[in-house]
């Protein structure tokens, strides 16, 4: 029973009517919180800890008021959500405690138990990605300090590898951590060098974005766009792309460096494809959001100069070139969910997928005509 008891979500609840503690208790436990009822504002911050997740706190009490407890608690925990809830029905009254305490929610007393539930509900999903996000954060700080005394470390080092070092640790911004780790072990300085090479290049966009972020808070689009982005690069990374740039809800990926695969074309259709399949299953509740949003792809192989392309002062890793282009606008052609690819690339995985052939297409900015393929699927 105790291993049961610690497994659930702590709420304080705080009030000094006994019947209504008791009451607001039982109906919160009753939807399998643990309750820790405290009767007095002191009392509630004596016993506030770190386990609690929402705090449920009148404001009219004998000893301190839930106003001066909300500000003591909040010095201690800035984050903890903590929900009004009282006698106080003036709509005047309402508005200026919100503005000057902003509370997390405000509920009258003896409404509608199911709206405190869903007002609970709603603040533990709240603390509980706030929670995450700080420990994400400080797993951030403490790997940047990590990062920061090595660098000085390498201050002692001779200074003609300096520029070496630093090019090796912009690694990380194009591809898998495994794969910066094993060129910067190999020792090899061939590695962000401006070059001409074979590769495959990956274009792919959000058909409906545009239209769905008008009618979006801003919080609500980059919310969608960061999980886009993030289950994207995961897949990008697995097998072994480039991750050029995110043009706003665009991505360019290529294959063929710094690492040369002899098959990138496969790599680039076989991760087009289970980006697509993970977009069907974000589109579950991107719809929900009223959001009628999907991914299509433009896929090239071809001859492209690769390296660091800009000025003094800003530099970025990139490719670019004729081919590059013909995959721009091939993502340009596609329609939702296809996954358009060029002669030379399907060469390269004519055994491995499923395809249908379009007519030769004109391609905007592209002289000639070019033969397009549909990757509809793995072959078995």
């Amino acid at each position: 029973m105790a291993n049961e008891l610690s497994d659930k979500i702590c709420i304080m609840l705080v009030d000094d009517d006994l019947s209504m503690l008791q009451t607001t208790a039982a109906v919160l436990e009753e939807e399998g919180y643990n309750v820790l009822a405290c009767s007095a504002g002191k009392e509630a911050i004596d016993e506030f800890h770190d386990a609690v997740f929402a705090m449920v706190l009148d404001i009219n009490m004998p000893d301190i008021s839930g106003l001066e407890v909300f500000e003591i608690i909040k010095s201690r925990n800035r984050y903890v959500p903590i929900i009004f809830h009282t006698g106080y029905d003036e709509r005047e009254k309402r508005i200026d405690i919100r503005r000057h305490f902003r509370p997390h929610a405000y509920v009258v007393k003896g409404s509608d138990p199911e709206q405190l539930l869903d007002t609970v509900a709603g603040a533990v999903e709240s603390y509980k990605s706030i929670r995450e996000n700080i420990v994400l954060n400080e797993t951030l700080r403490e790997r940047n300090k990590l990062i920061e005394e090595f660098n000085r470390s390498l201050e002692d080092k001779v200074k003609r590898q300096v520029e070496e070092i630093q090019r090796t640790s912009r690694l990380k911004r194009y591809v898998s951590p495994q794969i910066a780790e094993s060129i910067v072990s190999s020792g090899s300085d061939k590695y962000l060098m401006n070059a001409r090479k074979l590769l495959t290049i990956c274009f792919s966009d959000l058909k409906g974005f545009t239209e769905a972020s008008e009618s979006m808070e801003p919080e609500d689009t980059i919310k969608l766009l960061n999980e886009y982005f993030t289950e994207m690069t995961k897949i990008i990374f697995q097998y072994g792309g480039t991750l050029d740039k995110f043009i706003g809800d665009g991505i360019l990926v290529f294959f063929g460096d710094p690492i040369m695969y002899e098959n990138h074309a496969e790599r680039a259709v076989r991760m087009a494809i289970d980006m697509r399949e993970k977009v069907r299953d974000l589109r579950n509740h991107w719809l929900e959001m009223g959001c009628n949003i999907d991914i299509y792809f433009g896929i090239n192989t071809g001859y492209a100069t690769v390296g660091n392309i800009g000025s003094a002062i800003q530099m970025n890793y990139t490719v670019i070139g004729h081919q590059v282009n013909i995959a721009h606008r091939l993502q340009m052609e596609a329609r939702p969910g296809q996954i358009l690819v060029t002669a030379r690339t399907l060469s390269e995985i004519k055994d491995i997928v499923e395809t249908e052939e379009i007519r030769q297409v004109k391609l905007k900015g592209i002289h000639k005509p070019v033969d397009v393929y549909n990757v509809l699927r793995c072959k078995r």
